[in-house]
């Protein structure tokens, strides 16, 4: 490869990477998600496997700069651990991503200054996944053993008296606004989290689109390239994977929760049990993320017409298992002081 095409694989597969690490940082669970529309191709094949939901039919990715970030990025978040006071739960339920990013006609050639699409189907559908167990339950969550508040004790005998469910925690994470601040490796996320337990009422949260839980991750793995098998028909067109990714963010604050027990807000008390049996709200410092994964991105670098040639080289691609014809080629990424100030390899 040249260094140019070296230095913008690098820099649109970070920032791709990025994307998908922030929100597979919802990993505690999945966002709820509605029906999907469908993308408007067919499901593609060998390389171009994994984006089965991209919004290229979107105006917008039409409308990206020549030689700028266009693509679709997809994400599996497989295994990790987020703490946020004295909750800690481990990812064990896989979520997956997928949407679209595309350049203004205004950005700056080699960076990335243009937006996150949804899939068709909209937000709802950018995360799907299955919700993840809390330890220690409902009982542990309120502080049932010391509690004194009737409300409090009523939901811990409750729970107590039926078990099963009731006794169960589950958190669901979802997201509270855009993805900000993309610097290749780094990015801004704000996220809520709701508490998933019958007897917590359907808006118990930490966190919310006002005052919401604001990740800062920063991004390491393995970058692979492969290009596409057919170069005459999809010029400059490439799929990035990062391999042994690893996010992580040792920063963020969270607030305190709202919204729980079975008369939601009314139930003040509860909030407060909970926060104090679980250390909320919680300071920097006391909270942390770190999430494992596979990521894709599937880019174009067209002089024009990016959107377009993705969308033929995913219909030409359906059906084909295996990424036959394709080049690959690896690096390590460990963070953006691997990149010099132009992004290419130091």
């Amino acid at each position: 490869m040249s260094t140019h095409r070296i230095r913008r694989v690098f820099v649109l597969g970070a920032t791709a990477v990025t994307a998908t690490v922030v929100v597979a940082a919802t990993a505690l669970a999945s966002a709820q998600s509605t029906s999907r529309g469908g993308p408007g191709y067919p499901p593609p094949g060998g390389i171009y496997a994994p984006f089965t939901d991209c919004p290229l039919l979107n105006p917008l990715m039409q409308e990206s700069s020549p030689g700028n970030a266009t693509g679709c990025i997809a994400g599996d978040a497989t295994s990790g651990t987020i703490t946020i006071g004295n909750i800690t739960t481990q990812v064990t339920q896989p979520v997956t991503v997928q949407f679209g990013v595309w350049d203004p006609p205004n950005a700056t050639p080699d960076q990335f200054t243009g937006g996150i699409l949804p899939p068709p189907g909209g937000l709802a559908d950018q995360l799907v996944g299955a919700p993840d167990l809390i330890p220690g339950g409902l009982l542990q969550a309120l502080g049932c053993s010391s509690a004194t508040d009737p409300t409090v004790e009523h939901i811990c005998n409750v729970a107590t008296r039926l078990g099963g469910k009731y006794l169960d925690v589950y958190a669901q994470a979802q997201s509270a606004g855009p993805i900000t601040n993309f610097d290749l490796v780094s990015w801004t996320q704000p996220l809520m989290f709701r508490l998933i337990n019958p007897l917590l009422g359907q808006s118990c949260y930490i966190g919310s689109a006002d005052n919401p839980v604001v990740v800062n991750p920063s991004l390491s793995g393995n970058l692979v390239i492969e290009t596409d098998p057919n170069p005459t028909a999809h010029p400059d067109t490439d799929v990035l994977e990062i391999t042994d990714g690893a996010a992580t963010d040792t920063t963020f604050a969270a607030p305190a929760v709202q919204g729980c027990g079975p008369g939601g807000s009314a139930n003040i008390p509860v909030d407060e049990a909970i926060d104090a049996a679980d250390g909320l709200p919680a300071a920097s410092g006391t909270n942390s993320l770190t999430l494992s994964g596979t990521f894709y991105f599937a880019a174009c670098f067209a002089p024009n017409n990016m959107a377009r040639i993705l969308l033929s080289a995913f219909r030409d691609s359906s059906g084909d298992p295996a990424p036959s014809g394709s080049a690959k080629a690896s690096r390590r990424l460990t963070s953006a002081r691997s990149l010099d100030g132009h992004y290419g390899i130091k």
